[in-house]
């Protein structure tokens, strides 16, 4: 009698069973080193957020805010320049280094071929010590500087003459071990360094054009942005602003890449938002300016600047993470004393420290423990699932 189609032999039922295959069991350190970026975030933001009560209970000036966050933001695009600069340089060292052996394989198979079909058919001639032929070639050499080449049939019919420039090609020299070029076949990717249409430096001219532009469209818009909320009571302009900075925090891209053009455009609207309609509670259109500007600068530009320190300088990432939680913990003892001064800064800087690394490492333990509880079984009664590769699928 024939076994029915679901037939399952019961001692082999359970041989094939597999549970977590997968499974990768966190490390505590790594853990912790991934976590500062979300300390990080949360650093400014809580930055951001001192700096605006700061400015609308008149702690500090609005233009001593701005002024601070424009110049780490240069600093930060010199720095963001230099490195890609550095990344450029080394993909044209690269495709030079590419070319070079490219033409020195074809130049090697030239000369090979030129002397298995020379080897043994021809000898000088006893024209004279500047002239040599063979095969019908004839090299004529003056002074050692230039040649010149002509070819003839065999049969007389057909003949041309080839011209060759006696003018020595102008070598680029070698500079930091890098070949040398002709200077009409420049490296692949070689532009002058010091051209004003390279496209480094036309990137630099559309970066501060952009930038001119931000600062002139927020002069325009600071009278309006003022009087957006006028009809709005504070409690809920409050609201509203905590709301949209927790959609910052938690819609925040905190595993993006170097690479990702528009990241996190739901969290980065949120915050614009919010400081927006902190903007339109405070006094003056200066004001209005000043916080409007350095939220700019705090959710759209210092992210990018974050992504590339860390994808360049582990150390730098971490120097600036110290920096992020000290300048939050200063902040916050700064704005929740009514007198401020040095003491409750350092209070702040003390608590907001204590509180990250507590964060850090709790947090770290907290999902280490919780992969106990992960039970993911796979046997051979699962469906079958396509495994998609660049090359094609396969079950």
């Amino acid at each position: 009698m024939a076994d029915p189609d679901n037939y399952t032999d019961p001692p082999t039922f359970l041989s094939h069973l597999q549970r977590n295959p997968r499974l990768q069991p966190y490390d505590f350190w790594p853990l912790v080193a991934d976590s500062t970026v979300i300390v990080q975030h949360l650093s400014s933001v809580a930055i951001f957020v001192c700096c605006f009560v700061a400015i609308y209970r008149e702690l500090v000036s609005p233009e001593l805010v701005v002024g601070l966050g424009s110049a780490a933001t240069v600093l930060g695009w010199v720095l963001w320049d230099f490195w890609a600069a550095q990344v450029e340089a080394a993909k044209i060292d690269q495709k030079s280094t590419r070319a070079v052996d490219t033409d020195s394989q074809f130049s090697g198979f030239d000369g090979q071929a030129d002397s298995s079909s020379t080897r043994g058919r021809s000898r000088p001639s006893s024209r004279g010590n500047d002239a040599t032929s063979g095969l019908g070639l004839t090299l004529t050499l003056s002074n050692g500087s230039h040649a010149a080449s002509s070819v003839q049939s065999r049969s007389g019919s057909i003949g041309f003459t080839p011209s060759v420039s006696s003018e020595p090609s102008s070598i680029v020299p070698p500079s930091n071990g890098r070949p040398a070029y002709p200077a009409s076949n420049p490296p692949p990717g070689y532009y002058p360094p010091d051209s004003a249409f390279s496209p480094r430096n036309q990137k630099r001219l559309a970066t501060a054009k952009s930038a001119i532009l931000i600062c002139c469209a927020l002069l325009g818009l600071s009278p309006i942005l003022k009087s957006l909320t006028m009809s709005t009571s504070k409690d809920s302009i409050w609201a509203l602003s905590c709301w949209l900075m927790a959609i910052n925090i938690f819609f925040f891209d905190y595993g993006g890449g170097v690479g990702v053009k528009f990241p996190a455009s739901l969290s980065t609207n949120a915050a614009l938002m919010s400081s927006t309609v902190l903007a339109s509670r405070l006094p003056s259109t200066t004001h209005v300016f000043s916080l409007t500007l350095f939220s700019i600068e705090v959710f759209g530009l210092f992210p990018v600047f974050q992504r590339h320190l860390r994808h360049i300088s582990w150390r730098g990432h971490l120097a600036l993470t110290f920096t992020l939680v000290f300048g939050a913990g200063a902040g916050l003892g700064l704005t929740t004393s009514k007198n401020g001064g040095w003491q409750r800064m350092l209070v702040g800087m003390l608590l907001w420290s204590v509180g990250a690394a507590l964060g850090m490492g709790g947090c770290s333990w907290w999902l280490i423990g919780l992969q106990r509880y992960k039970n993911v079984v796979i046997g051979p009664w699962d469906p079958a699932r396509p495994v998609i590769r660049q090359g094609g699928w396969e079950s």
